[in-house]
């Protein structure tokens, strides 16, 4: 498994890129990301697995986060915002 480097772009603005994740990795390791998201915090995920654009916001939603969008980057490649309310 790779090892995720999660980026600081601001106080409480984080971003992960976890391109060359296969599914189901991206939704495992979300759910550890998400517990450790400080109040009132955005996280943005940049994947290339088709399926973590529908089971990330899935797991994400189910926890009580809200997913801001799901935006196609370019052919392949997503950005999944989620926010801590």
């Amino acid at each position: 498994m790779k090892e995720l480097n999660a980026v600081k772009v601001n106080d409480n603005h984080y971003q992960v890129d976890m391109r060359g994740w296969m599914c189901p990795y991206p939704k495992y390791a979300v759910a550890t990301l998400l517990e450790k998201l400080p109040p009132a915090s955005f996280l943005n995920l940049l994947v290339d697995c088709p399926s973590a654009t529908k089971d990330v916001p899935d797991l994400a939603k189910n926890q009580g986060y809200d997913v801001q969008k799901v935006e196609l980057l370019r052919d392949g490649e997503w950005m999944i915002c989620i926010s801590n309310k």
